[in-house]
Protein backbone atom coordinates (compact mmCIF):
# COMPACT_ATOMS: atom_id res chain seq x y z
CA UNK A 1 0.00 0.00 0.00
CA UNK A 2 1.05 3.55 -0.61
CA UNK A 3 1.39 5.73 2.48
CA UNK A 4 0.06 9.09 1.34
CA UNK A 5 0.63 12.30 3.19
CA UNK A 6 -2.36 14.42 4.10
CA UNK A 7 -1.69 16.74 1.15
CA UNK A 8 -1.23 13.85 -1.31
CA UNK A 9 -4.52 12.38 -0.13
CA UNK A 10 -6.28 15.75 -0.33
CA UNK A 11 -4.99 16.36 -3.86
CA UNK A 12 -5.99 12.85 -5.00
CA UNK A 13 -9.48 13.19 -3.53
CA UNK A 14 -9.87 16.60 -5.18
CA UNK A 15 -8.68 15.21 -8.53
CA UNK A 16 -11.04 12.21 -8.24
CA UNK A 17 -13.89 14.69 -7.90
CA UNK A 18 -12.60 17.15 -10.54
CA UNK A 19 -12.39 19.78 -7.81
CA UNK A 20 -9.88 22.60 -8.10
CA UNK A 21 -8.14 24.07 -5.05
CA UNK A 22 -9.91 27.39 -5.53
CA UNK A 23 -13.33 25.69 -5.68
CA UNK A 24 -12.68 23.65 -2.55
CA UNK A 25 -11.50 26.75 -0.70
CA UNK A 26 -14.66 28.62 -1.70
CA UNK A 27 -16.91 25.76 -0.57
CA UNK A 28 -15.10 25.52 2.76
CA UNK A 29 -15.03 29.28 3.30
CA UNK A 30 -11.27 29.78 3.34
CA UNK A 31 -8.78 31.35 0.98
CA UNK A 32 -6.97 29.28 -1.59
CA UNK A 33 -3.77 30.45 0.11
CA UNK A 34 -4.80 28.48 3.19
CA UNK A 35 -4.61 25.23 1.26
CA UNK A 36 -1.31 26.32 -0.30
CA UNK A 37 0.07 26.91 3.18
CA UNK A 38 -0.76 23.32 4.18
CA UNK A 39 1.10 22.12 1.08
CA UNK A 40 4.18 24.18 1.85
CA UNK A 41 4.36 23.64 5.61
CA UNK A 42 2.89 20.14 5.90
CA UNK A 43 0.42 21.48 8.45
CA UNK A 44 -3.12 20.22 8.92
CA UNK A 45 -6.29 22.31 8.76
CA UNK A 46 -8.17 23.24 11.92
CA UNK A 47 -10.66 20.60 13.04
CA UNK A 48 -13.70 22.59 11.89
CA UNK A 49 -12.16 23.05 8.44
CA UNK A 50 -11.20 19.36 8.22
CA UNK A 51 -14.82 18.42 8.99
CA UNK A 52 -16.07 20.64 6.15
CA UNK A 53 -13.47 19.31 3.69
CA UNK A 54 -14.24 15.69 4.58
CA UNK A 55 -17.95 16.33 4.11
CA UNK A 56 -17.40 17.95 0.71
CA UNK A 57 -15.11 15.11 -0.42
CA UNK A 58 -17.41 12.40 0.93
CA UNK A 59 -14.87 10.84 3.30
CA UNK A 60 -14.46 10.66 7.05
CA UNK A 61 -12.24 13.15 8.85
CA UNK A 62 -10.19 10.19 10.08
CA UNK A 63 -9.52 9.07 6.52
CA UNK A 64 -8.82 12.61 5.32
CA UNK A 65 -6.26 13.27 8.03
CA UNK A 66 -4.70 9.84 8.62
CA UNK A 67 -5.61 7.72 5.60
CA UNK A 68 -6.94 5.07 7.97
CA UNK A 69 -10.16 3.31 7.09
CA UNK A 70 -11.48 1.32 10.06
CA UNK A 71 -12.59 -2.28 9.55
CA UNK A 72 -10.84 -2.65 6.18
CA UNK A 73 -8.11 -5.26 5.79
CA UNK A 74 -5.26 -3.40 4.08
CA UNK A 75 -3.98 -6.74 2.79
CA UNK A 76 -7.16 -7.06 0.72
CA UNK A 77 -6.04 -4.55 -1.90
CA UNK A 78 -9.31 -4.56 -3.84
CA UNK A 79 -11.46 -3.91 -0.76
CA UNK A 80 -9.03 -1.23 0.41
CA UNK A 81 -9.01 0.47 -3.00
CA UNK A 82 -12.80 0.39 -3.32
CA UNK A 83 -13.18 1.77 0.21
CA UNK A 84 -11.18 4.85 -0.79
CA UNK A 85 -13.55 5.71 -3.65
CA UNK A 86 -16.14 8.45 -3.30
CA UNK A 87 -19.63 7.29 -2.35
CA UNK A 88 -20.95 7.53 -5.92
CA UNK A 89 -18.17 5.32 -7.32
CA UNK A 90 -18.55 2.83 -4.44
CA UNK A 91 -22.27 2.53 -5.24
CA UNK A 92 -21.43 1.79 -8.88
CA UNK A 93 -19.00 -0.94 -7.81
CA UNK A 94 -21.67 -2.33 -5.45
CA UNK A 95 -24.23 -2.38 -8.29
CA UNK A 96 -21.82 -4.31 -10.50
CA UNK A 97 -21.11 -6.82 -7.74
CA UNK A 98 -24.84 -7.19 -7.04
CA UNK A 99 -25.53 -7.81 -10.72
CA UNK A 100 -23.02 -10.66 -10.78
CA UNK A 101 -24.99 -12.52 -8.11
CA UNK A 102 -21.84 -14.46 -7.27
CA UNK A 103 -21.23 -13.32 -3.73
Amino acid sequence: MNDETFIERLERLMADRCLQQKNLAEKVGISSNGISTWKITGAFPRADIAVKIADILGVTVEYLVTGHIPNIDKNDELAYTVSKLCAKKRSIVQAVVDSLDVF
